[in-house]
């Protein structure tokens, strides 16, 4: 913790500025773009954030007086999508600068903190005489760095940042999971949805598992001359396979391949890939470690499935994800019909097992990629995002764990003797299509969710 980092905020947003507080940053508050920078000429603080409101209707030029203040000082500007949108077509406000609402947990520290980031030793080997490929990886490692709490946007960031840098045009990347030895592919450029949530590599097995066994970047010019054939055909017969290594332990590989430009990766691009890596593997293995204490507060106790914590907290970044990446994004409410029958019929404790029973389908009838949750009691909802308007925007998974809940055949009788089996129904919506925000796609698939109960139930209805 750097617990005396000073910042500057300029604006009316309070809150926007409280995680950092409890860091324990010095937060100076200004209200005008003008003290703003009377302030950054006077004093040290380490960095300025500014609400996009507060730099006026001449913004471009506010702007450009707060970094002349600022010097090599970073100024970070909280907006919107829509002030996005709107600032990227006239080119005068950089996306490293630009800090979307709502914010990621942790962002905005990791954002403002990125300044007092060392160069990374490997990269000072490896760069030490060419300034332009240093400044480089310490950029990546500080765009990497926002991104330790967020596991999906971490693996996302990582995929676009390599893809950019070596004209790459499949990359792929594998993280540990819980099987030792054992990685599975959660990011990738190039490659069908389908294949990337299959994929698996395995310490020692495979051209790509035996270079993580030996924990070096491996550099094929030409497969088959200097190196073993890739195991999928592609036109180019160059690759990289490059370990993360973090202490004893690889916490992932990636996997680089379809060179953009003519002729082979180069001794340059290994360069940079190892100063990489050596960046990556501690960004990945920090997320890595913060993703198992996250998810022992946001993971519900009975059903092991996500808890409502968990959903309320993620809803809102998927929203701007797909709103940022034009991906539709689908919601599902479900709930257990007659479960309170259930309940009086069978006992708690039955119901407890029918419940996790439940959350077991569910898991199998879903996409890795979703995120179950316990919504609460006995209901469920599903977040799907990059959902295809072609596969119904994900329609047939809930319908296929509809159809799983019923063949288990969790059976009771009612209060008339008559044998029951319980079943669920559902209701979906996707964004933008009956959508704009997450509040109205949550209260869109809970109106389709009562059309569904009002139907008779274990059906599936959309918005």
């Amino acid at each position: 913790m750097i617990s005396t980092l000073e910042i500057l905020y300029v604006g009316r947003r309070r809150d926007e500025v409280e995680d950092i507080v409890s860091h324990g940053a010095v937060v100076h508050e200004v209200a005008s773009i003008f003290e703003g920078i009377a302030r950054l000429k006077r004093t040290g603080v380490g960095a300025a954030v500014v609400e996009f409101a507060a730099l006026g209707p001449s913004a471009e030029r506010a702007l450009s007086a707060l970094r002349r203040a600022a010097g090599s000082r970073p100024v970070l500007v909280s907006m919107t999508e829509d002030d996005w949108d709107l600032v990227r077509s006239r080119g005068y406000l950089h996306q490293e600068e630009a800090l979307l609402r709502p914010f990621y947990p942790d962002e905005l520290w990791r954002r403002v903190t990125r300044a007092v980031l060392p160069p990374p030793a490997k990269a000072v080997r490896s760069f030490g005489g060419k300034a332009d490929r240093l400044a480089a990886i310490i950029d990546d490692a500080q765009r990497l760095n926002r991104f330790t709490s967020d596991l999906a946007s971490l693996a996302e960031h990582m995929v676009a940042v390599v893809t950019a840098r070596l004209r790459a045009a499949r990359v792929s990347l594998f993280l540990k999971g819980a099987q030792p030895g054992v990685f599975a592919a959660v990011e990738a450029a190039g490659l069908d949805r389908e294949v990337r949530e299959s994929a698996l590599l395995r310490l020692g097995e495979g051209v790509a598992g035996e270079a993580a066994r030996k924990k070096e970047v491996t550099l094929v010019k030409e497969a088959g001359r200097d190196g073993p054939a890739s195991e999928r055909p592609y036109r180019q017969a160059s690759y990289m396979i490059v370990p993360l290594v973090h202490g004893p332990e690889v916490v992932g590989v990636i996997c680089v391949t379809e060179r953009l430009e003519q002729g082979p990766f180069g001794d340059e691009d290994k360069a940079y890939m190892e100063a990489f890596a050596d960046v990556a593997s501690q960004i990945v293995a920090n997320a890595l470690q913060f993703r198992v204490v996250d998810e022992l507060a946001t993971i519900d106790e009975g059903t092991q499935l996500f808890n409502r914590r968990h959903f309320n907290r993620v809803l809102p970044m998927e929203v701007v994800r797909a709103k940022r990446y034009k991906h539709d994004l689908t919601l599902a409410m479900i709930d257990v019909d007659h479960f309170k029958m259930y309940n009086d019929a069978a006992g708690h404790q039955a119901g407890d097992r029918a419940l996790a029973t439940i959350a077991q389908i569910l898991r199998e009838s879903f996409r890795k990629s979703d995120i179950i949750v316990r919504y609460g009691g006995e209901e469920f909802a599903v977040i799907m995002p990059e959902t295809s308007r072609k596969e119904g925007n994900g329609v047939g998974f809930v319908d296929r764990a509809r159809k799983g809940v019923e063949a288990a055949e969790i059976a009771f009788e009612d209060p008339t003797g008559r044998r029951r089996v319980l079943t669920i129904s559902g209701g979906v919506a996707t964004l933008p299509l009956q959508a704009e925000t997450g509040e109205d796609l949550v209260k869109k698939a809970d109106e389709a969710l009562y059309r569904a109960k009002a139907r008779g139930r274990n059906c599936i209805v959309g918005a």
